[in-house]
């Protein structure tokens, strides 16, 4: 795994993650989890670096890590796609209700591809309802070229399903692209497609063993990129 990105300008595409990468709605998802259990008349036993952890991974880790801690919430609602749905009904009124911010260096950092002319896609778990209550309130995110949301393939995270359809999308499924994601999810999918794998990983998430992702980088934050990148020079 290498330290730096020493090529970054060489790529051709940039694909990007939404939830957790550009947009902070990590919390938002934490307290909808938590409202939908207190409506149930349970507290969700898990604090947000804790939830991280759990949350980014296969949905039925997740579930199972849930059902494990709250056996009496599995009695009473043993199929999770059910709580996941009234879960993402709380989700979808919250982000309407919340000023959603970007993540820190988002902003600048597609700012800096789009004076470069590179074109850059979302690919995302989240549906096209989700993207838009959020992507309306930020002008910056109308450099992204398309995105890939949930409606538009078969297999979430971490099938590479997703980054598949965006190459296809991009119009080369050999484009010479680079991925960038914030979970373990992601970055399964990220490095199971042809595309160079970057993990944001804030500090602030709990510590993983980051060697058994077999990713290409690791950054803590898209600020901590644009330190190591040349100003771009106006002709």
């Amino acid at each position: 795994m290498k330290n730096r990105l020493d090529h970054l300008l060489n790529f051709e595409a940039y694909f990007f993650d939404f939830d957790g990468l550009i947009a902070n709605t990590e919390e938002i998802h934490f307290r909808a989890y938590q409202e939908m259990l207190k409506e149930r008349g349970f507290l969700l036993p898990l604090d947000f670096p804790s939830y991280c952890f759990w949350a980014h991974q296969k949905t039925e880790v997740f579930a199972n890590k849930i059902y494990e801690i709250l056996p009496l919430l599995k009695e009473m609602e043993p199929t999770w796609n059910v709580l996941r749905e009234e879960k993402q009904s709380i989700y979808q009124k919250l982000i309407l209700e919340t000023t959603i911010h970007l993540m820190p260096g988002v902003e600048k950092f597609l700012s800096y591809l789009h004076k470069l002319q590179k074109p850059c896609y979302v690919v995302t778990n989240a549906t096209e309802q989700q993207v838009i209550a959020i992507k309306d309130s930020h002008p910056i995110l109308d450099t992204i070229k398309s995105w890939i949301t949930r409606e538009q393939y078969s297999e979430p995270k971490p099938s590479p399903e997703c980054y598949i359809k965006a190459l296809k999308v991009h119009g080369n499924i050999n484009a010479k692209g680079i991925g960038f994601e914030d979970s373990s999810r992601g970055l399964k999918a990220l490095v199971s497609s042809p595309l160079t794998s970057v993990l944001i990983y804030p500090s602030y998430y709990p510590k993983i063993d980051l060697t058994k992702f077999n990713h290409d980088y690791t950054f803590c934050s898209f600020d901590e990129i644009l330190r190591e990148l040349p100003p771009i020079v106006s002709r």
